[in-house]
C-alpha cells in the first residue's frame, strides 16, 4: 500500500506540474516565464518595426499561445490617446468558414447606426476571416475613464452581430461577461507613461476557449492579423505584420490585398509561427520550379551569420524531412529540393528559419 500511495502521489504531482506549466495568467502583462515553446507558452509572432502615424502610440508586438483548451493572445501595445482608439484582432480558424480571403468584410450589423465602431470597419484582407475581436481603450491618464470596452464578431454566422465581451479597467484586472456565451477572459494593463517606444510588456491580453472558435488541433493553422484603429476615423499605420515604409494612416476601409506579400501571420498549433511578411522580405525565400521537378531549388538569403534550419512539413503539421541544420554566413543561398521526390504526392510546406526569423513556402509534389 505504501508503494501504491507513493506512485499515486508522484502521478498527482506530475499532473499538477504539467497543469501549472500549461497556464497563462490573463492580466495584460507579458511575463518572461510565459514565453517559450510548446503548449502553455507564448511565442513571439511579430514585432512592429514601422513608423507610428500617431506619435509614440500604437503596436509593439504580438504573442500567441495555446493550451489543450484555450487560445491565448497577448498584444503588447500602447493604444491610449486623448480619445478612444481600438486594437482589433482578426482570426481565421481551421474548422470554420467565414468571409473568404480577398473579400471586403461586412462589418458588424448591430453596433449602432453611426458606423463609427471598430467592428463596423470594412477592410479587405488577404486571409479568410472567421472572427474579429475588439478592445477599445479610454483616454490615457484620466482616472475617471480608466476603462476598456470589449466585443467580437463571428463571421461564420449571419447576421454578423457584435457580441459584447464586457467592460473593465486598464489595471490588468480580469474581465469576463456573464452574457458572453464563450466566457472569454480579457485584461488590459496601461503602460506607465503611455509611450509605445518604452513599452515591452503591457497591453491587451485575452483567452478564449478553442471550442468557441471551432477547435484547433495540433498541426492545424491559425491565420491572424492585428490592427490599431481610430474608432472615429480609420486604420492607423500600425498593423501586424508591419507594412514596410508605411508612415501615414491607412484609411477607413483599407484594401490589404493591394500590398505586396502576405498581410497575415500563420501560426501552427504545436509548432508556432510559420511565416511573416517581415521574415519573407528579409529571407527572400522562393521555390522554383513548383510543382516539384528534378531541378527544383530553394533560394533564400541569410541577412547576417546565423543558425539556419530548413525543414518540410505535411498538411497535418508533421515534420517529414529535415533538409538543413547549419550555421551560415551572410549571403544568398541555394538548396536542392530533390529529397522531396521521395514523398507521397501532395502539398507540403518548406520552412526556412534563419536565427529567429521564419518563412515558409508551399510546394506541390506530383
Amino acid at each position: 500500500m505504501k508503494k501504491l500511495f507513493t506512485l499515486s502521489a508522484v502521478a498527482a504531482l506530475m499532473a499538477a506540474s504539467l497543469g501549472a506549466q500549461a497556464q497563462f495568467t490573463v492580466n495584460g502583462t507579458l511575463d518572461a516565464t510565459e514565453v517559450g515553446t510548446g503548449e502553455g507558452k507564448y511565442q513571439l509572432v511579430g514585432t512592429y518595426t514601422g513608423a507610428h502615424s500617431i506619435a509614440d502610440r500604437g503596436l509593439k508586438a504580438l504573442y500567441v499561445g495555446t493550451t489543450a483548451t484555450t487560445l491565448n493572445i497577448m498584444v503588447v501595445a500602447s493604444s491610449e490617446i486623448d480619445g478612444y482608439n481600438s486594437l482589433v484582432f482578426y482570426l481565421d480558424a481551421p474548422n470554420k468558414t467565414g468571409i473568404a480571403a480577398n473579400t471586403q468584410l461586412p462589418g458588424s450589423t448591430n453596433s449602432g447606426n453611426d458606423g463609427r465602431e471598430s467592428l463596423r470597419q470594412r477592410p479587405t484582407l488577404d486571409m479568410p476571416v472567421d472572427f474579429a475581436f475588439r478592445c477599445t481603450t479610454s483616454p490615457f491618464g484620466k482616472p475617471n475613464e480608466n476603462a476598456i470596452y470589449l466585443s467580437r464578431v463571428n463571421y461564420t454566422e449571419t447576421p454578423y452581430n457584435e457580441v459584447g465581451m464586457g467592460a473593465g479597467k486598464k489595471d490588468g484586472s480580469l474581465t469576463t461577461d456573464a452574457n458572453d456565451p464563450a466566457g472569454a477572459k480579457t485584461a488590459f494593463q496601461t503602460s506607465a507613461t503611455g509611450s509605445v517606444a518604452a513599452n515591452t510588456t503591457t497591453g491587451w491580453e485575452f483567452e478564449i476557449p478553442l471550442s468557441a472558435i471551432g477547435g484547433a488541433p495540433a498541426g492545424s493553422n491559425l491565420h491572424l492579423m492585428v490592427a490599431y484603429i481610430d474608432d472615429f476615423k480609420s486604420f492607423n499605420s500600425d498593423v501586424l505584420p508591419t507594412i514596410q515604409g508605411q508612415t501615414t494612416a491607412l484609411g477607413i476601409n483599407p484594401d490589404f490585398t493591394a500590398i505586396p506579400g502576405k498581410q497575415f501571420y500563420t501560426y501552427q498549433v504545436g509548432s508556432g509561427v510559420l511565416a511573416s511578411r517581415s521574415a519573407s522580405a528579409a529571407l527572400k525565400a522562393a521555390v522554383y520550379p513548383n510543382p516539384l521537378a528534378t531541378s527544383s531549388r530553394l533560394t533564400y538569403s541569410v541577412p547576417s551569420q546565423a543558425p539556419v534550419n530548413v525543414a518540410v512539413y505535411n498538411t497535418l503539421g508533421q515534420k517529414v524531412l529535415n533538409l538543413l541544420s547549419d550555421t551560415q554566413p551572410a549571403g544568398a543561398r541555394t538548396l536542392s529540393l530533390a529529397p522531396l521526390r521521395q514523398l507521397r504526392s501532395g502539398s507540403y510546406v518548406v520552412t526556412v528559419q534563419v536565427g529567429n526569423q521564419l518563412s515558409s513556402q508551399r510546394v506541390l509534389v506530383n
